[in-house]
């Protein structure tokens, strides 16, 4: 078994649909598997998106750039998880954002059309694909209010504690690995890199968390 088959069930876009049912929809969706080397853009800002992506496997980010070329990390994703699917269900012109391959990476490409018009054939799996669909989009836009959350807090110490707690409820345990390094963290919480450091820091002496790099316990 490819590595790419035990992880295609665990995608939410194909939840309810067994493996004869997904063999003959990556058929039916034209699914194509390419492969993306390490600062590869998979998704340019400005372009039009038209794919869905389905991670398998390395690790991708979604930025944005502002005006003076500074980069914000809005996102970053691992195996099984989906991009581009709220901006092709929006028939976006132009993607405000761009995704980079932040490793070597292979992803699953579904043509967005494809999915949104049923086929001649009415496969009986379409029906739970666009649900599936609907229920990823809205689950995306909770995590997006979840993001403004920690952007809005007014101090650093603020924004660090709503983010590990984030994390916390997200992976059901006080003592996780954060997905990534310090230089990400202060982009994706709009800080900067010393500012975060050394907040961490006094955190720590506070009692109120414990780290070894990437590894976090929230006290």
């Amino acid at each position: 078994m490819r590595k790419s088959d035990s992880i295609l069930p665990s995608v939410s876009l194909f939840k309810g649909i067994n493996d004869d049912e997904l063999a003959s929809m990556l058929n039916c969706l034209q699914a194509k598997t390419v492969e993306y080397r390490k600062g590869s853009i998979l998704l340019e800002a400005g372009s039009k998106p038209k794919y869905v992506g389905v991670v398998l496997s390395g690790c991708l980010h979604i930025v944005r750039d502002d005006i003076d070329g500074n980069r914000t990390l809005l996102a970053t994703l691992g195996e099984a998880d989906i991009f581009a699917e709220a901006l092709c269900c929006a028939d976006a012109r132009e993607s405000p954002v761009s995704v980079l391959a932040d490793s070597d990476a292979v992803v699953l490409l579904l043509g967005f059309s494809r999915i949104l018009h049923t086929c001649p054939n009415a496969c009986a799996f379409h029906q739970i694909l666009i649900a599936n669909m609907l229920q990823t989009v809205a689950q995306k836009n909770l995590y997006l209010q979840s993001r403004m959350e920690i952007i809005c807090m007014k101090s650093v110490r603020a924004k660090i504690l709503q983010y590990l707690s984030t994390l916390t409820a997200a992976k059901h345990g006080r003592t996780f690995t954060v997905p990534h390094n310090r230089e990400q963290m202060a982009d994706y919480l709009c800080v900067e890199r010393s500012a975060l450091s050394h907040e961490l820091m006094r955190m720590k002496q506070d009692g109120l968390i414990e780290y070894q790099k990437d590894r976090f316990t929230l006290l």
